[in-house]
């Protein structure tokens, strides 16, 4: 019984300390700098890229809006994983379908 009712108070500080983590590092990061993508309409951020570089680089799958915040100046997105084929400017203010685009460049 001790050993059960020990076993669950670890499991609990575990997940409490993954979690309490994970919030840390999610508010660390500054939405507003570079390039954001958001899910839910602008309401969820999914990602961020402080400093855009010009490479290529995989589209959030959950994202249907994006802000340029600073930094850069447009983004291309490509229905391919490698951004090759057709290139589509979107900005740096836009919405769209979720799963849409698989790649993107930013400059």
């Amino acid at each position: 019984m001790r050993r059960t009712a020990l076993r669950a108070a670890l499991a609990v500080t575990a997940v409490a300390a993954i979690s309490s983590g994970t919030a840390f590092a999610a508010s660390a990061i500054n939405w507003e700098v570079g390039l954001t993508f958001y899910g839910d309409n602008f309401t969820t951020p999914v990602a961020n890229f402080p400093a855009p570089d010009g490479g290529c680089h995989p589209f959030p799958a959950t994202a249907d809006a994006l802000v340029g915040w600073s930094n850069f100046q447009h983004v291309t997105a490509y229905r391919t994983a490698d951004c090759s084929g057709y290139a589509i400017g979107l900005g740096t203010l836009r919405t769209f379908q979720p799963g849409e685009f698989a790649s993107f460049t930013a400059y």
